[in-house]
């Protein structure tokens, strides 16, 4: 029994620390405060019931190598990949973009994902048993994937695509292909509302409210922009792209919400405390 509250504290403790991580680079050093003075403190109460017995220094000292290292390190690893994607934005942003999307292909986004969680799992078993664990093979492999990942970064670095408000879309693919796919080639536009499954750039894998801009052109080829989180500045970024496809005339359609969709939309709105009317209006609610 209480080594199964220990395990839930210990999850519990991780979670709650990771959490705060998160938090402690958008929110304040307040979360940092926090990470020790609760979470910390939650995990070490569950390895106190884990094993059962009074915790030893060597113990203690483990403990909190473990906790730091989870809580710190990995949360770390995922702010620096989400922080690159700002900052390609912040590069490559120019005068008239309504929208900047890190990558031109969605299959870019997946590979530099996978092997992000590659790379993260490869490091967890050094930080749970110690760095000497695995041997050479293990380490070799973590500096494989290390390198292998920031080799992908650096060779996708040109990588995106974004609306612009008089050039239309622009593509710049990783290997130098630039394309500009000008208004008058685009023959129809559809908004859709959906779930998405899983955010690998967060740390919650609850599912979320997500809409998609997709560009039809004229010769049949389709370019999709996706957005998650409900926010003020998404919406108004999401209205601007809307007013001018409106402006330059071409069909627009918005996608029904089923009840699955609207379940949670509705739940983010309440959640984040947003007003729903804009948000209403601009889904055609």
């Amino acid at each position: 029994m209480k080594k199964g509250i220990g395990i839930l504290l210990i999850a519990g403790g991780i979670i709650f620390g990771v959490t705060c991580t998160g938090l402690l680079f958008t929110e304040g050093i307040f979360y940092f405060f926090l990470l020790f003075l609760l979470a910390f403190p939650l995990f070490m109460a569950g390895q106190w019931l884990r094993i059962g017995q009074t915790l030893r220094k060597q113990s203690l000292v483990k403990f909190t190598s473990i906790f730091v290292q989870v809580t710190l390190l990995i949360p770390s690893i995922f702010l620096v990949f989400n922080n690159y994607a700002k900052l390609k934005n912040e590069t490559f942003a120019r005068e008239g973009f309504l929208w900047f999307q890190p990558t031109s292909s969605p299959t870019i986004g997946l590979i530099g994902t996978l092997l992000l969680i590659a790379l993260v799992l490869s490091i967890m078993p050094k930080i749970l048993f110690g760095w000497t664990h695995g041997g050479k093979q293990l380490t070799g492999l973590i500096l494989s994937l290390f390198v292998l990942t920031a080799a992908f970064l650096f060779i996708t670095w040109n990588d995106y695509q974004a609306i612009h408000e008089e050039e239309g879309i622009v593509v710049s693919t990783w290997w130098g292909k630039q394309q500009t796919v000008d208004w008058s080639s685009v023959e129809s536009v559809e908004i859709t509302p959906y779930v998405l499954k899983r955010v690998a750039n967060k740390y919650s894998k609850e599912p979320v409210f997500a809409w998609m801009f997709e560009f039809k052109q004229t010769n049949g080829d389709r370019i999709s922009f996706k957005r998650t989180d409900l926010s003020t500045y998404n919406l108004e970024q999401s209205q601007r792209v809307k007013e001018q496809i409106e402006k330059e005339n071409i069909p627009l359609s918005v996608g029904q919400m089923d009840e699955a969709t609207t379940k949670w939309y509705e739940l983010e709105l309440q959640m984040e405390n947003l007003n729903p009317d804009p948000f209403n209006e601009f889904f055609n609610k």
